[in-house]
């Protein structure tokens, strides 16, 4: 192969990792993420804030899978502080096993940790939910919080899914 052709075949070898994912930056919050192929983001309210839930987009990642990935700005609270959030979370809560990993960043404050968690649901079943939850501390007493969760058993394969959209949450300044 000629070397003038080397760089028209890296590009059409790139081009199915171009079109795996996108970025999305909220038009309100101007948060912005890495959105997977097909997902879409919809905004709603909760308790007065204004919550980005990334919707999967087959009916089984929602069903069986049980996806929810939820991206919120938020006041930050007196227990945010990076040290605290990682000490809670290598701690046991109630259904809430301590984190099998938890990492602060000193420099910037974020936290990323993952954990499981059990719930009871209906007819008396307990499933067992896989999460990883990023912290990540504003400027005006701010933070942002991005929770992927999955069914325990359905979480490895939507994993990178998943890691793509909480680990690339961010700011885009205004």
């Amino acid at each position: 192969m000629s070397p003038s052709k080397l760089p028209l075949l890296f590009l059409l070898l790139s081009l199915p990792l171009l079109s795996w994912a996108s970025s999305y930056v909220d038009p309100v919050t101007r948060l912005s993420f890495t959105l997977p192929a097909g997902w879409k983001v919809r905004p709603a309210r909760l308790d007065g804030l204004r919550v980005l839930r990334v919707i999967p987009p087959k009916p089984d990642q929602r069903e069986r899978a049980a996806i929810e990935v939820t991206v919120v700005d938020r006041p930050q609270k007196r227990g945010d502080a990076p040290d605290r959030l990682a000490r809670r979370f290598r701690q046991a809560d109630d259904d809430r096993e301590a984190a099998a990993f938890v990492r602060a960043n000193p420099k910037t404050g974020r936290v990323v940790t993952e954990y499981r968690e059990g719930s009871f649901v209906s007819g008396g079943l307990w499933i067992v939910r896989h999460n990883l939850h990023v912290f990540q501390p504003m400027p005006g007493k701010r933070i942002i919080e991005a929770r992927c969760a999955a069914n325990a058993s359905e979480f490895k394969t939507y994993r990178r899914q998943m890691e793509s959209i909480c680990l690339s949450v961010n700011e885009v300044h205004k």
